[in-house]
């Protein structure tokens, strides 16, 4: 592939999970199988619209999001990694991720996965307790998370990322600990660090102790062989989540499913969150577009910024001037400052990172 082509990430959104839970503000889906079926058929009809309409783009990576994709048929979901590897201008060793439910994962789901040969899988645990899994919803237990790696190890799948909550309620400084000590007890290649969306329960640890058990964290990991390279974002070296790290660049992105969003040819623009018009016009994209952006050049500079400063490095100037084909300006450097000004990020010789604090607020 030419090295002119534009980076380009690929997210098909599967909302539907086992049961929903009250600490996450996405859009969850209970259906019957033929309901998940339905979904998903037009969920490839969506893919395979932009056959042939790719060829300025090259794709490093490729999600199937959600939290919890494995609900769906194996076979339906292996069958639609397939079908992105047949029409996607992806790159050589392209990163294929699977949002895994612990419930699901077993010898059926992975060998049907297997026609669609994903290469990474995303664990979500949230806790590692049971009691913290109750307080947050969740249909599953801390033995279904073993049950889980077990048959990862048993199907050779070692590129796994286990993800935990920072923030439950009732958790303490001890439970937090205890959670990231099962974690790297696991020796999974990657762990990600994630808030409760809403945060404001009753029960929950407030928010400067929630950053002192984050920094506990970033040196916990660390000591254990970890590297952080985005703000909630740790993994043992050479393994990096390839969608995350190329999302740090503020690339285009190509979002599929209901409520899916896209920022591509210069437009950002939203899927539908209508499951009756996702499922009757999935591939017409006038039927299935909700919102329409035009996407200026000011928005731009401020997205890449926003994406650089979730990474330690932070934002250079140099890397900036060469995207864009001019220096930070004025009103970016104003609001940057302010920031500072925050404790949220530092300038620095090349351009600005972001603090310790300011890594936390990104989570």
């Amino acid at each position: 592939m030419s090295s002119a082509r534009q980076t380009l990430l690929v997210e098909l959104y599967i909302p539907y999970c086992i049961r929903e839970e009250p600490f996450r503000r996405q859009l969850q889906l209970i259906g019957s199988n033929a309901e998940k079926n339905a979904y998903m058929e037009a969920l490839k009809r969506e893919l395979l619209s932009w056959e042939g309409e790719l060829e300025n783009y090259e794709v490093p990576a490729l999600r199937l999001s959600g939290g919890s994709a494995t609900v769906m048929s194996p076979d339906l979901l292996g069958d639609l990694l397939k079908t992105a590897r047949e029409i996607l201008p992806l790159m050589h060793g392209a990163e294929l991720s699977v949002d895994t439910q612990q419930l699901t994962v077993g010898t059926p789901s992975l060998t049907g996965l297997s026609a669609g040969r994903p290469n990474r899988m995303e664990l979500m645990i949230r806790a590692g307790s049971d009691a913290e899994l109750q307080a947050l919803g969740c249909s599953h237990l801390t033995q279904h998370v073993n049950n889980a790696i077990l048959f990862f190890n048993r199907f050779h799948i070692n590129n796994y990322s286990l993800s935990i909550d920072l923030g439950i309620p009732g958790q303490t400084e001890q439970s937090w600990h205890n959670t990231l000590h099962a974690c790297t007890i696991y020796h999974p290649a990657h762990i990600r660090l994630q808030t409760p969306e809403i945060r404001d329960a009753e029960g929950m640890p407030d928010e400067e102790t929630r950053f002192t058990w984050y920094r506990h964290a970033c040196e916990y990991l660390k000591e254990n062989g970890y590297i952080r390279y985005a703000a909630g974002d740790f993994c043992l070296p050479q393994h990096a989540c390839r969608y995350t790290f190329e999302a740090l660049n503020g690339p285009a992105r190509l979002g599929l499913g209901l409520g899916a969003v896209s920022m591509l040819d210069g437009y950002l623009t939203r899927n539908t969150n209508h499951p009756g018009i996702y499922l009757a016009h999935a591939g017409d994209y006038e039927k299935t577009t909700a919102e329409v952006y035009t996407v200026e050049t000011d928005w731009r500079m401020r997205d890449y910024a926003e994406h650089r400063l979730n990474a330690p490095e932070g934002l250079s100037r140099e890397d900036f001037a060469s995207l864009f084909d001019c220096a930070l300006p004025e009103s970016l450097e104003r609001e940057l400052n302010g920031r500072a000004a925050k404790g949220l990020v530092r300038e620095t010789q090349t351009g600005f990172a972001p603090s310790e604090r300011g890594l936390f607020s990104a989570l």
